[in-house]
């Protein structure tokens, strides 16, 4: 299936996404200079900024789509409800498009194809009408769902009355009711709109490619703290069953955190992380593929002895790699078994893991230093 312009044009989503925004912007200027700002009016943007980003991110994103983990039946309610109040469709169709996006990336099968431009990702594709035989193969598990079903069916009502008459009426109870309805609603509608837009787009074309170059998929630390950690979007890609986005601690991935902190109450279970030897030898594929680059403008005189030394240096670093590997997955194993010398056999494990992993940062830090060699190599001359 491929999503071209020749589908009729989607005139409600066209309307929507290009008047939203400009009234958002005459109106709110108008009410703020009339009116002012209550803070229960900041109070509400901030909740309903969080609680529908939030189940953008973490719901329809990694739960919906790709399955990262298992949520209980109070947070998959609580997604399906907010994630409506986002009005960026059901969850099912959410996440019938990501898995394309996904499967097809960077070609007309996908239905935000970066390489349209950044207009056509952002937001562009949506003006358009879904193709009449939507395909929803992709998604069998999300059709057999009773509780996604129902949000499929309903999800433009639930928008409308959570989204919109709840904080009208909330409005009325402290006597402001078009600010409640300005910020709780259309404002925060606006802003979680493009900062879930802005994956699609600038996360394909701004940003840096430590994990793979498969595809346009980028890292940003901006784009992150714009999106509640989306903006890693390059681990993503290559890694999309895993729960994080942002993988080391000081990677600001809110979603992440609200995941580790559901699973610490029992909220959320089964949290899929990629072994961390998987993660490292992917930055390696793609170090590799850097130096061999470095090496096509060098002087001939040391390109061959470059790249066999580069040869063999990665073939101690994969090999360090597999040996760490196993050892972890091998104590992880140990750890779900009953034998009678079970202490035994882990602190072995244990041993054999602190073994391989001094092996690995020699080869790590033999690795490192040559490819600094390599980059620091004069180009030739032109």
């Amino acid at each position: 299936m491929k999503y071209n312009t020749a589908r009729p044009f989607d005139w409600t989503n066209i309307l929507f996404l290009t008047l939203s925004p400009l009234i958002a912007v005459v109106w709110g200027t108008w009410y703020i200079a009339h009116y002012g700002v209550h803070p229960a009016e900041v109070a509400l943007f901030v909740v309903m900024y969080v609680a529908t980003g939030m189940s953008i991110t973490g719901g329809y994103h990694r739960y919906f789509s790709h399955v990262c983990y298992k949520a209980n039946t109070f947070m998959k309610a609580f997604y399906l409800l907010f994630g409506a109040c986002a009005m960026q469709n059901s969850a099912m169709h959410w996440s019938a498009d990501h898995r394309l996006h996904h499967r097809f990336t960077d070609t007309d099968s996908d239905p935000y194809n970066a390489g349209r431009g950044f207009w056509w990702s952002h937001m562009a594709w949506i003006f358009y009408e879904s193709p009449r035989n939507r395909d929803f193969s992709l998604v069998k598990d999300l059709q057999d769902d009773p509780w996604v079903r129902w949000q499929h069916k309903h999800h433009v009502k639930v928008a409308i009355l959570l989204g919109f008459v709840m904080p009208f009426l909330l409005g009325l109870w402290i006597g402001r009711p078009f600010g409640m309805l300005l910020w709780g609603g259309l404002i925060r509608v606006v802003v979680v709109h493009h900062a879930t837009f802005l994956i699609n787009s600038l996360a394909h074309m701004w940003g840096n490619q430590p994990y793979s170059r498969s595809d346009s998929s980028r890292n940003s630390w901006w784009l992150a703290f714009l999106t509640y950690g989306e903006g890693y979007h390059n681990f993503h890609h290559k890694f999309p069953s895993d729960y994080r986005n942002g993988i080391r601690w000081y990677q600001w991935d809110p979603t992440k955190w609200l995941i580790r902190g559901l699973n610490m109450v029992g909220f959320a279970t089964k949290l899929h992380r990629v072994p961390d030897y998987l993660i490292l030898r992917s930055r390696v594929e793609v170090e590799a593929l850097d130096a061999e680059k470095r090496l096509q403008v060098v002087p001939s005189s040391v390109a061959s002895s470059f790249r066999e030394r580069l040869l063999q240096t990665r073939i101690r670093m994969e090999k360090a790699l597999h040996e760490w590997g196993d050892s972890v997955a091998h104590y992880r194993d140990a750890k779900k078994a009953h034998w009678p010398n079970r202490a035994e056999v882990l602190a072995s494990c244990r041993a054999k893991i602190h073994q391989y992993e001094a092996k690995l940062e020699e080869a790590r830090i033999e690795w490192q230093a040559f490819l600094k060699i390599v980059r620091q190599t004069p180009r030739t001359e032109a």
